[in-house]
């Protein structure tokens, strides 16, 4: 499944008070750790990586690229402060924070304050070609409450960093949309008071309270350096942003015919000392014309391409055969990501449908737990290959993570005489409900299978299919709140280990979430929150790990959400691929880290 972080990971805020870790309170050396090796020979580096694609971007502008594989490709084109090395071992393995643009750094005492060293001759490629400083940083992080396109994850900033609300509330007050000029000419007088820009080579950034995971943040790529002389004349990720890209990453963009193709080729004598980017590949052809899943999963057994982009899942006959026969082409990994059904049930309005009033009683909720086949869900996906059914909130690679099934049943098939027994005592023995999804096939095949599982316990389902530009905007839509009682719902997560936050801490914490209906989600539970609340006191990650496992078991019991599966991302690739690697932040491969053996 893509999952869209612009639309179901939009970031959560982070706690008051969690405090920074104790690693990065002095100056950070600039090895960059556990980056994958290259091999020995000749192939190491070199050669054209085909991709064969199902889609175009979503977003290639580093403000607002939050869908999974977009961060793949974003990777190529950008670097960050820091960064992740990329694991060998699986998605869930890349959670060491390593140096990237940023040398060293030293963090005062009272974790306020955070000195970024920058390193020397670092410059762009692209529409331009001067070195990066620090205030290219600082011009990023401005554009974020740019009206033309907000930033896809301005909740942690908010949180954050010292003045960032006021500068954003007085952006929103007196930009207007479709002005590029007059963003331009309001960065220019306007600051942020927790940033400042020392020297060139100095970036201060101050915060308004110690974040144990500050750093994590500071890996996604919204914080990516840009020159304003070129970036302000577009618009956020227009055609003209694409044809005029300044990249800052070991690559560039070639060539782009949007829906078509892109080519994107290293950048000639790229020195990537310092960079935990290995950037072996010499270039990458992406073929956006591939329109099925089965159509790319031909072009890579057949060798016209090398992996695919914007395939999730492959077709189970697929994986199968390369099971059978080249499993050393089959890359496995668990993800965190979770596909869920979301409930229609905001505390501060009454229910406008039957089933919305039935689904505040949590045997209703428990029913539908109990009432649905997930095993049936799992074997459309190819199996316990490409899922796991689970019922808990949060997923195997996250901090908190309970590994309980808290409504079992005999080989995940459900149990309808339970879930009648339970909406019997609750007083809806013949409940009706109506369920939204995101239109596509795939989703298609999840949510007839729920529709048909369910019945077996009496219950209804009339499926509302909603075109995927006009979802989140629906869900989110007070005067639309009557047309679903729960819907499609799912998380990617930032990043893995130490992100239960993201969830549990923000998006189910009533007081962090905005409020009504956010990515599909609203939920209250005084507990879950003084639980939160503890978390992010704790001082360090492993001291908070029982208050989120406390979290996150009060929220599955609670079924704050209806969980599905968690995906296990399983990419085929031709022969000519070695040196598999995983990337957290893009939750699938490590473009960087590949190598093409001929």
């Amino acid at each position: 499944m893509n999952l869209p972080r612009r639309l179901l990971a939009a970031g959560a805020v982070l706690g008051a008070a969690a405090l920074l870790v104790s690693a990065c309170t002095g100056p950070v050396s600039a090895d960059p750790g556990a980056a994958p090796k290259a091999e020995t020979g000749e192939a190491a580096y070199g050669g054209t990586l085909k991709v064969g694609a199902i889609q175009d971007f979503n977003a290639l502008d580093t403000q607002l690229a939050y869908w999974t594989e977009d961060w793949q490709v974003v990777r190529l084109l950008s670097r960050q402060l820091v960064t992740y090395p990329g694991s060998t071992e699986g998605i869930g393995e890349d959670t060491t924070v390593v140096p990237d643009l940023a040398e060293s750094w030293d963090v005062s005492d009272d974790g306020l304050v955070y000195t970024f060293h920058l390193r020397d001759g670092i410059r762009y490629s692209g529409a331009s070609d001067r070195e990066i400083v620090a205030d290219d940083f600082i011009y990023a992080i401005k554009r974020f409450p740019d009206p033309n396109n907000q930033v896809s994850a301005i909740t942690y900033y908010n949180a954050l960093l010292e003045g960032f609300v006021e500068y954003r509330e007085k952006f929103e007050a007196e930009v207007p949309v479709g002005d590029v000029g007059a963003v331009k000419e309001f960065i220019d007088s306007n600051e942020i008071s927790g940033l400042t820009a020392v020297d060139d080579k100095t970036l201060q950034i101050t915060l308004t309270q110690p974040a144990n995971d500050f750093l994590d943040v500071l890996t996604l790529n919204f914080v990516s350096p840009l020159p304003e002389e070129v970036v302000s004349q577009y618009f956020p990720d227009s055609l003209e942003y694409r044809q005029n890209y300044v990249s800052s990453g070991p690559y560039e963009i070639e060539s782009y015919e949007p829906n078509q193709s892109i080519a994107i080729t290293k950048v000639d004598g790229y020195d990537n000392e310092g960079d935990p980017r290995p950037a072996y590949i010499d270039r990458f052809e992406i073929d956006f014309s591939y329109s099925t899943a089965d159509a790319v999963s031909q072009a890579i057994q057949t060798g016209t391409v090398d992996i695919g982009f914007y395939v999730s899942p492959y077709p189970a006959h697929v994986i199968q055969s390369y099971q059978d026969t080249q499993p050393e082409n089959l890359h496995i990994s668990p993800s965190g990501s979770q596909t869920f059904i979301s409930i229609n049930n905001p505390d501060e309005s009454e229910p406008l449908t039957e089933g919305q009033e039935a689904l505040k009683d949590l045997r209703v909720r428990e029913a539908l737990q109990y009432a649905i086949n997930k095993a049936d869900i799992v074997r459309g996906r190819g199996g316990e290959v490409s899922a796991q059914a689970r019922s808990e909130i949060l997923t195997s690679t996250l901090l908190g993570y309970n590994d309980i099934d808290y409504f079992a049943t005999e080989g995940d098939e459900g149990d309808p005489e339970k879930a009648r027994e339970l909406l019997k005592e609750a007083g809806y023995p013949d409940l009706s409900l109506k369920l939204a999804y995101r239109v596509s096939p795939e989703n298609e095949a999840i949510f007839t299978s729920v529709q048909s599982s369910v019945a077996r316990a009496g219950i209804t389902i009339d499926l509302v299919p909603i075109p995927a530009a006009d979802y989140a905007a629906s869900l989110e839509d007070p005067a639309k709140r009557g047309q679903w009682d729960i819907a499609q719902g799912g998380y990617s997560p930032d990043w893995q280990g130490n992100g239960s936050r993201m969830i549990v801490g923000g998006w189910l914490n009533s007081e962090f979430n905005p409020g009504y209906v956010w990515n599909g989600v609203n939920y209250h539970s005084d507990a879950l929150n003084a639980e939160v609340e503890k978390a992010f006191a704790a001082p360090t990650a492993e001291a908070a790990e029982p208050f989120w496992q406390e979290a996150n078991r009060i929220a599955s019991e609670d079924v704050a959400w209806i969980p599905l599966f968690e995906t296990i991302r399983v990419f085929p690739s031709s022969d000519r691929v070695a040196n598999w690697t995983w990337q957290s932040l893009g939750n699938g491969p490590d473009w960087a880290s590949l190598q093409v053996v001929d």
